[in-house]
């Protein structure tokens, strides 16, 4: 499939599809069409499965036969290795004509692959560190993103020359840090690897490497990145938005430098200040300042004073700006999640009450945000958040989808005996039972999709739920000039079904956490793993200046006007569905930090 084929598919093209078809989906061509050769027709988790999960096969069916079972046959056992037959069933009707089969009650450890005919899946493992095994993988990752400093095998001592403001061309030191994605730039998310690394240290341990490096990998790797964001905090205590976007968002910084202060090549920095960011930040630096307490005080202590001071000027500055690029795609709900976040971490921090307070009070906001009512003439689902106070519209977001549950649940986990403590955990019920649980099934694969919607507020096509209700597995391409996959959306969400599963005790929502992840490791319609180094069917990154990582994670699967999976497997250098970006390993992480035993 040549370039131009692949944007007409995933709706970029110059050519706009008529209005009558986005009313109802047209007849598309054979999946098979959606890229260069038929995908395989066996979709699992590459990584394999932990002996007590529900363990899933997915079985694209295809016009010349519908088998009516699978075959799972042990490939490394000595004497007489396991083998058996199990039925294909029906499977729900989103993403594809699938059938599905189940090998939840096999729990011998070992190598496996599964059979249907004459197709045949990956090998995959069935052993209790199948998902852990990866973590140091995906950290090293965040260490091949080091900016400020040569790394083996990479590249020398890169942007020691950074940066200039782009308002006033003062020259302000901001090196070092992490790039961000597939680029050199350091944005705002690149704060996302630190929850990476430190929930893994709280939730698991020195037990999170199988290896037994310990914690100090994880440690040393916040030390550095947290040494360049701490820089990027101004005197008035709020911290910048990017370093390296250009000089007016335009990505012209977005290259190597000579690395000498104060000539032309010198990259800026973008002096606005989110809202979002300054309470990603102080979120961050609370959790740093809990880490380092024990083991280095005045560390802590120096992190901690920095995320007090970003909090008061949080609550004095009039308004904090949001850039007017689309590329701030955040809610208001979004931003409302992490400041509760950030007051619930600065208690755990000092213990004083006035943050308690203030987490309480953001909690009742949330709350007053979710759909406790039917809308759009339906009962189907409900509990949703909106995306503002007065928005009809659903809270959705590429990366921090599940946030509002998220910050109630940890709400709730740090004030347990709270008056409002059992409303927060309702709350999340009623998200998981009315929304997530209902969605979730509408296809074999398990995924949440990307969110709800009143009508076709795009011109395009909008899958009918019910009464004026739709809803899309993936991001609408129509409504705004960028789109891209789902990894962190579904590993968001995989996150709080971890943190609800334990919440609730509830083992459907940790099987339901693992089907989130286990898309991003190849159980998804191109039977790819998205995470180099990992599996097999791996696309080719979208990564021209670091090429491939291992233990990268890449944006994911996208859809395009009909709402169909589309990814480029055809090395079509597509930054939507292949590049890397800090939010998938950091929710990877998280939400690991929380399934895995400690």
């Amino acid at each position: 499939m040549d370039r131009r084929s692949f944007l007409a598919l995933v709706g970029f093209a110059a050519s706009e599809l008529p209005a009558a078809q986005m009313a109802a989906p047209p007849q598309p061509a054979s999946v098979e069409a959606m890229t260069a050769g038929a995908k395989p027709a066996i979709a699992l988790n590459h990584l394999g499965f932990v002996p007590n999960a529900r363990k899933i096969v997915v079985y694209r069916k295809t016009a010349a036969s519908t088998p009516g079972e699978f075959v799972l046959r042990q490939m490394d056992a000595w004497g007489r290795p396991l083998r058996i037959s199990r039925p294909l069933t029906s499977g729900a009707p989103d993403l594809g004509d699938c059938l599905i089969g189940d090998f939840s009650d096999i729990q011998t450890e070992g190598m496996y692959q599964v059979t249907v005919g004459a197709d045949r899946s990956v090998p995959f493992a069935i052993r209790l560190d199948v998902w852990r095994r990866t973590l140091s993988k995906a950290v090293s990752c965040v260490n091949s993103q080091r900016c400020g400093i040569a790394v083996p095998n990479r590249h020398p001592a890169c942007h020691l020359d950074d940066a200039r403001r782009r308002d006033t061309g003062e020259h302000v030191d901001v090196t070092g840090g992490w790039h961000v994605a597939g680029s050199l730039m350091k944005t705002g998310s690149t704060m996302l690897n630190g929850f990476g690394l430190l929930h893994l240290a709280r939730n698991l341990g020195e037990r999170w490497d199988p290896a037994g490096s310990g914690l100090h990998p994880l440690l040393e790797e916040m030390r550095w990145g947290n040494r360049y964001i701490l820089k990027i905090q101004d005197a008035d205590g709020l911290i910048w938005n990017d370093v390296a976007g250009g000089i007016n968002g335009d990505s012209s910084d977005n290259r190597w430098t000579d690395n000498i202060i104060g000539n032309k090549d010198d990259r800026h920095i973008n002096p606005h200040k989110p809202g979002l960011f300054q309470f990603i930040f102080i979120t961050l630096q609370a959790m740093v300042a809990q880490t380092f307490r024990e083991t280095d005080p005045g560390y802590a202590q120096h992190c901690l004073a920095a995320g007090v001071r970003c909090w008061q000027a949080t609550q004095k500055a009039a308004g904090l700006t949001r850039e007017a690029r689309d590329f701030n795609w955040w809610t208001p709900s979004t931003e409302l999640s992490w400041r509760t976040l950030a007051a619930v971490e600065l208690y755990r921090a000092t213990g004083h009450p006035t943050y308690q307070a203030a987490a309480a009070q953001l909690g009742q906001q949330l709350l007053s945000l979710q759909t406790r009512d039917f809308v759009g003439s339906q009962k189907t689902v409900r509990g949703f958040w909106r995306a503002a106070s007065g928005d009809a519209a659903a809270h959705m977001d590429a990366v921090y989808s599940a946030m509002p549950p998220v910050a109630l649940l940890e709400l709730s986990a740090a004030f347990p005996n709270h008056a409002d403590a059992s409303r927060w955990r309702d709350a999340v019920r009623l998200h998981l039972e009315e929304y997530v649980l209902p969605l979730s099934a509408r296809s074999v694969f398990g995924i949440v999709p990307y969110g709800v919607f009143l009508g076709s507020p795009t011109p395009e096509y909008h899958r009918p739920l019910a009464g004026e209700m739709t809803y899309r597995y993936f991001m609408p391409t129509r409504k705004q000039s960028w789109w891209q996959g789902i990894n962190s959306h579904l590993e968001c969400y995989a996150l709080l079904l971890a943190m609800a599963a334990k919440a609730f005790d509830r083992r459907e929502c940790r099987d339901l956490a693992c089907r989130q992840l286990e898309w991003v490791m190849g159980a998804n319609p191109f039977g790819a793993c998205l995470m180099t180094g990992e599996g097999l069917r791996n696309p080719y990154p979208y990564s021209p200046f670091l090429g491939l990582i291992t233990g990268g994670i890449m944006n994911g699967i996208a859809g395009n006007t009909r709402d169909e999976p589309v990814l480029d497997i055809e090395c079509g250098n597509d930054w939507r569905t292949c590049e890397y970006w800090a939010p998938h390993n950091a929710f990877y992480c998280w939400a690991l930090s929380v399934l895995e035993p400690a």
